[in-house]
Order: structure tokens, then sequence, then C-alpha cells
């Protein structure tokens, strides 16, 4: 079920074959006619793919009203809900005179697997299981490895152990037992920190199905297995799911009486970086800026994690269009994890090697090569060469390299990409993204011909690796296309830029500054004279290297995720438009959020005091309690935080209430003075 005119195909003929109408499910649940036929005709009526648990209540009424029906459905509804989660977020219609123009992104499609994109929720790691009972000395000794073993940067070591832990601890305590969850937990963790992904993913979701069955979904390995899903489903590349599961996990860890907040922070914290990934730095950096203090208060400034937030959130900066601060705050914290961490931690190194990929993409390139020299250095000294960080170090110095020196620069990225597919695998994905790399330079600098075989295989691979329609493959596919067009002209490119167009719109959404660039591409290729083979000379330029345009590579962004060119709307759902009575009604609910003239009197009843956070009694603040504000409105995920973004909405529907109320009293005094007038 990979698209809304399949699924609907499909919940349709559910419907047909336990012959259950419309009435009865309309009769039977709280569900409009017009949404049904929504879901069931290839309409948009009343359908948004936001509402899971709408779906899972239809589909479980329909297996009943089958079997009072006299029919058997069998449906498996963990296979829907994947499937539904699948889709892509669509907007239903545009607003008449709202023209989308689309620009083209001065980035290039070099792109790279997004594995490390949230690095910070890595730090998080198994200290549940720290303590075991007398008499279990082993897996005690087990447990302490793992966590030392993790320390060292040592991830293959680390699942060995959780792999015997956990088999030991089933042995000895069953599989019920929260300790041998406790050890599943650790043996997943450690599996998708060794770039096995997929099999993490599987493992964290059986783990969360079993937790949520055997502890129920409020105990603490369930809470922390719904974060670790949405985790993985973000290195994947199935943001919008790995957002919404982030959104779920912090309501409900908010509502909860015995609220972890380390728990909660890092759920918002995978909202705002999986929004980000999903076309939005802008928004994410905001989001990331009001986070950081949090984080950094709950770990303690010099742990791992604190650093590796701060790290995340100057990555969240550069990709907002602000690189220069990034070198800035990249240029502090690499010395900060320098002087707490030493030189050699994972952490440290992996700052080193943004700093010089984002000095290579605003600053000197000889600054950015050195670094990357130095830092490759250190990491193969310390690591191996054929370490991620080695090969990630390798993969930027390579690319500074780019413009002083091609050819050594497309010997290196050949190098790293032997390297990664020794070590990981063929098919790894960071195996193809290093191919892609090295393809798409060596494209630009020597034309498409030399690699356009390779990027017909890295397509097909890709698409084994992390299916045919994973952010990478995608680009990867989108590289071939530019390939052919080059080498065979328009005419043989357009069917397949059109088609990864297309996919792109259906997985980034139509608003994706991805999509937005490859839907201008295909606009170009469309204006296009007959096929023009190349011939060497007067080549167009469709391939750029990062080094001397600015363009991402590696595991550090992709071609489209320049800041400022993408729209927020692909990141909302459930869309509710402020409405307007025609005047104000004294008798309308304060607490409604859907009424303008509502939410001024919900303000204007709002009690306000000044107060002092405690430890800081010297500092004087003004505004509401975020419980005031919570029963007033409504509005956050708790009643706990009054979030800024809630408080511009607030004030901004305040702002035009007055308005619109001293626009009616300004009319009624123009009519007042009229009638004076006319006496």
């Amino acid at each position: 079920m990979q698209t809304w005119r399949h699924f609907r195909a499909e919940l349709a003929r559910l419907m047909d074959e336990g012959e259950v109408t419309v009435a009865q499910v309309v009769r039977a649940i709280p569900i409009g006619r017009e949404t049904l036929y929504g879901y069931r005709r290839d309409r948009e009526a009343g359908v948004g793919n936001g509402d899971w648990a709408t779906v899972q209540t239809l589909l479980t009424c329909i297996e009943k009203l089958a079997r009072a029906n006299g029919h058997t459905l069998e449906i498996d509804h963990a296979h829907w809900q994947t499937s539904w989660q699948n889709l892509r977020d669509q907007e239903t219609s545009r607003r008449p005179g709202k023209e989308f123009t689309p620009r083209l992104s001065a980035d290039t499609w070099i792109g790279g697997w997004d594995g490390a994109a949230d690095a910070v929720l890595a730090c998080s790691s198994a200290q549940e299981f720290a303590v075991w009972p007398a008499g279990q000395e082993r897996l005690d000794a087990l447990a302490q490895a793992v966590a030392r073993l993790s320390a060292a940067c040592e991830p293959e070591l680390a699942r060995d152990a959780a792999a015997r832990l956990a088999a030991g601890a089933e042995a000895e305590f069953g599989a019920s037992s929260p300790k041998t969850l406790a050890a599943r937990h650790a043996l997943a963790f450690w599996t998708g920190n060794t770039q096995d992904v997929r099999r993490a993913l599987e493992l964290t979701t059986d783990l969360l199905a079993d937790c949520s069955d055997r502890l129920g979904p409020d105990h603490i390995l369930t809470r922390l297995a719904a974060l670790r899903k949405a985790l993985w489903l973000g290195h994947m590349g199935r943001w919008h799911e790995s957002n919404r599961l982030y959104a779920r996990t912090a309501h409900h860890e908010a509502a909860l009486p015995d609220q972890d907040r380390t728990l909660w922070l890092l759920a918002r914290w995978g909202m705002a970086r999986t929004g980000g990934r999903s076309g939005n730095w802008i928004h994410a950096h905001i989001e990331l800026d009001q986070l950081l203090p949090d984080v950094v208060k709950a770990f303690g400034p010099d742990d791992p994690t604190a650093l590796a937030a701060r790290h995340s959130h100057a990555w969240a900066t550069a990709r907002a269009g602000r690189h220069d601060e990034a070198c800035d705050l990249l240029t502090r914290l690499a010395d900060e994890a320098d002087g707490t961490l030493g030189p050699g931690h994972p952490t440290s190194l992996r700052i080193r090697i943004s700093l010089a990929h984002w000095i290579q993409r605003c600053g000197p390139a000889e600054d950015a090569l050195s670094m990357a020299t130095a830092v490759r250095t250190h990491c193969e000294r310390l690591l191996g060469p054929d370490h991620v960080l080695s090969t990630e170090a390798a993969e930027v110095e390579a690319l500074c390299r780019v413009d002083a020196d091609p050819v050594t620069a497309i010997d290196d990225l050949r190098d790293v990409a032997s390297r990664r597919e020794r070590y990981l695998g063929r098919e790894h994905p960071h195996t193809v993204q290093a191919w892609s790399n090295y393809a798409a330079v060596r494209a630009t600098i020597e034309g498409p011909q030399p690699v356009l075989g390779r990027f017909r295989v890295l397509a097909r691979e890709s698409g084994r690796a992390l299916g045919e329609d994973h952010p990478e493959t995608l680009r990867v596919r989108m590289n071939l296309a530019i390939a052919i067009l080059e080498a065979e002209g328009a005419r043989a490119a357009r069917p397949l830029c059109a088609e990864v167009v297309a996919a792109l719109g259906r997985v980034l959404g139509d608003e994706h500054p991805e999509t937005v660039l490859g839907r201008a591409l295909l606009q170009d290729i469309d204006r296009e004279e007959p096929p023009e083979p190349d011939t060497g000379q007067g080549r167009r330029r469709w391939f750029r290297p990062s080094g001397s345009h600015g363009g991402s590579s590696g595991t550090y962004g992709t071609y489209g995720e320049a800041g400022g060119n993408g729209s927020d709307r692909a990141l909302k759902c459930d869309i509710e438009p402020i409405t307007w009575r025609p005047s104000p009604d004294p008798d309308t609910a304060a607490h409604s959020t859907s009424d303008g003239h509502a939410i001024l009197r919900a303000v204007a009843a709002l009690p306000v005091s000044t107060w002092s956070y405690r430890g800081e009694e010297g500092v004087r603040h003004l505004g509401p309690m975020a419980q005031d504000w919570y029963a007033a409105l409504g509005l956050g995920a708790d009643d706990r935080t009054i979030h800024t973004v809630d408080v511009n909405g607030v004030s901004v529907v305040a702002v035009q209430a007055l308005y619109r109320m001293v626009i009616g009293l300004q009319d009624e005094v123009s009519r007042l003075r009229k009638r004076l007038d006319e006496r």
C-alpha cells in the first residue's frame, strides 16, 4: 500500500468482502459520511494521514460488522499501521491566487545517508540495567562490559556483549522479566550503532510490542522503546513517521505523573531534528535553540550528551543558513570538548569533522583541508582506517581537495568507498553514499560518461539496501537522471526525472526543498531542444563540486537542505484556521481556540504575575503560570511549560481581535456622527 489510491482500494475491498455498508459504519462509530467516503474513494474529503486512531477504529468496526454479517475478515493491524504511516501527508488543495514558484538551490545533488541525524540520542545508552541481583555476577559483569565498551566507542563488541547478556537474562529470569527486556534494549541499541539500522528497527519494534504487552504502556522500558523506535525510523529516512512517534512519545511522557524529564527532552529534541530533516531547518533551529538550555541543565554542561546536543544545535544553525555563526559555535565547542573529554573522544572527533566540513562550505579551502587532514590522521591513528569516523574525515578531506587537486580528490573518494565496502559491505547505506559521492564528483570533473554505468548500479543497490522510496535512493536516482541528461539528452532523461520528482513529492512533500529543486530541473528538461548527447564541449554543469559551490556531501546533509527554501506547511497537520464571529459573542466558551474573540477573552482573564526562578531570586520575570495558560487555552504539550510559538500565535490573534473591535467601534462612531449631523 504505497499510494492513496492503493490504500483506499484495499479499504473498499475489505468492506465489499465483508458486505459492510457505509451506513452501518456511520451508525457504529462517530465518523462522518463524507470522511468515510474520502477513505473509500479517490478523493480527499476529510482525510489526513496523521489520524491512525480513526483508521484503527474503522478497521476494528469493519471486522465486527463483517462477522455480524456472516463473514470473517482477518486484518493485520500492524501492517495497516505501517502502510498508513508511510503515506505522505498531502495538502488537499491550494489557495487560489497563491502560485508556487520553484527556485533552484545553490546546493549540489551530492547527497549523504543521514544515519547520524539524531546523534544526541545515541548518548542515551543502556543505563536501565545497571543493577543486577546478588548471585548474578556474570550478568552484572556483562552489563558493565557493555557500558565500558560503549564508552570506548566499540559498538560491535558492545553489541556482542549485549547479545550474551540478553541470552543469559532470558535463561535465568524468563522472557517476560524486565531484566531480560532491558538486556534486549541494549542489544537493539548497539545493533543500530554498528550501522545495522534496519535490524535495529526490527528488534526495537518487537521489543516495544513485548514491553507494552508484558509491562504496560507506562513502564519506563516501554516508553524508552518508543523513543528508540523513533530514533531508528529517522535513521532509515522515514522522517515523517519518526516525527509522529516522537510527538506521541513526548505527549505521553508529559501526561504521566512520574514523568521522566530526560526522556521527554530527548523526544522533543527528536521532534525538532526530524522536523528539520523533513524540510524546514529554520523551524528546527528555533526549536533546538529553545531546548538546548534544558538539555544542558538535565545532563550537565560537561556530559557527552550535552556536548553532542550542542553539536547538533550548531549543525541545525548551519542548515538554517547561518554558516558563519555555526562555524563560531563549532570552533568554541571543539575546544571545550577537547578540554573536557579529550581530543581522542568520539564526540570530540565528530565535532572536528563537522567544523572542517562547514569551514569548507563558507571559509578558506586551505583551512578546511588542513583541519580535515589533521582530524583524519587522528581518527586513523586512534580508531583505524576503516572506522566510520575515519572514513567520514577522509571523505571531508577529499571534498576539500576537489578544487585544488581534483585528480587526487577523486582517488581519495574512491578509496573511501572501497574501505566502506570492505568494512560494511557493498549494499550498506554508507557504502552506497560513498560511491555516489565519488561518481558525482567524477562526473563534475570528467563528464558523466565514465560513471554512467556506476550510477545505474548504485540506483539498484540503494533500492535494495534502503527501499525504492528512501530519500537517499531518490538522490542516487536523480544523479542518474542528471548523468543521462548530460550524456544522452533531455528526451532520454525526462521519464526517470519525472518519476523521481513524483516520488520526492510523495515521500518528502511538494514544498520540500529537494522536491522544489527536482521540479525546477524537470521544467528545464521540458524546455530543452531535442536530445543533444554529450560531445565533451559546452556541456551543462549540472553536477557541482562541493568545495566550490557550497554543496553538501557525505553524512553531512543533502543537496536540498539549505535554509530558507522550504515552507513549514509540510511539517504541520490538522490545521484549523481561526474563525471570527460577526461580533464578539460573550457566550462563546472562554477556552475555545477556534474563535479569535474567545482567545482575546481568555487572555484578558489570564492571571499574570511577576516572579523569580528558584536559585535566581534577584532576577524578575513577568508572565502567566504554565498551569493557568494550559487551563485557559489548552495549547502546548503539557501544563508545565509555555511554548514561545504559542505565545506568538496568541499575541497575533489578540492583536487581530483588538483591531477588529477598534474598527467596529470606529464604524459605530461614524454612524452616530452621521446621525447627529443629519438632525
